[in-house]
């Protein structure tokens, strides 16, 4: 019988070692886990930071993006009137510049048949003047016209369109 309690007690205490050691694991693996959590919870924590820091930029970013389209929108439209005074105005000039040129002719034509006169070599000479203005001013204009081009271009390129 006392064998038998020495034994009982030999398997108690071998039952309470490994409780023992069993539950320093679980009480080690407890606070591992703590910890673990304690860092993922500030990941979390900083990740949401980020996320908010990150959702006030975009809304920034689609500000700027809102008004840079609203801009281009004005650039387009002022850039389609000046496109088209410029169309208006080159096809006046040149029709203009045809008149002269067709005045200049005639009237070479007419003065060269007969005696020319002071006055016939005065009206030409000015008609020449007003066609070589008129070139000049056709020149100036399509050289505008450029400008304005290169000018629109930059800008939106300069915008990202």
């Amino acid at each position: 019988m006392i064998t038998k309690l020495e034994d009982a007690a030999g398997a108690d205490a071998a039952k309470q070692a490994f409780c023992v050691k069993e539950l320093g694991a679980t009480k080690e693996q407890k606070e591992d886990m703590a910890d673990s959590v304690q860092v993922l919870g500030t990941k979390s924590e900083q990740a949401a930071s980020r996320a908010a820091k990150l959702k006030a930029e975009i809304s920034g970013l689609q500000s700027e993006l809102s008004k840079i389209t609203k801009s281009q929108a004005v650039l387009d439209r002022l850039r389609a009137k000046e496109k088209s005074t410029f169309e208006a105005g080159k096809a006046k000039a040149e029709k203009g510049l045809e008149g002269v040129q067709t005045a200049i002719k005639m009237l070479k034509d007419y003065y060269s048949k007969g005696d020319s006169t002071g006055a016939a070599s005065g009206i030409i000479g000015i008609l020449e003047d007003i066609e070589s203005k008129m070139t000049t001013y056709l020149a100036d204009l399509t050289s505008d016209e450029e400008a304005a081009v290169a000018e629109y271009v930059s800008m939106s390129k300069e915008n990202g369109v």
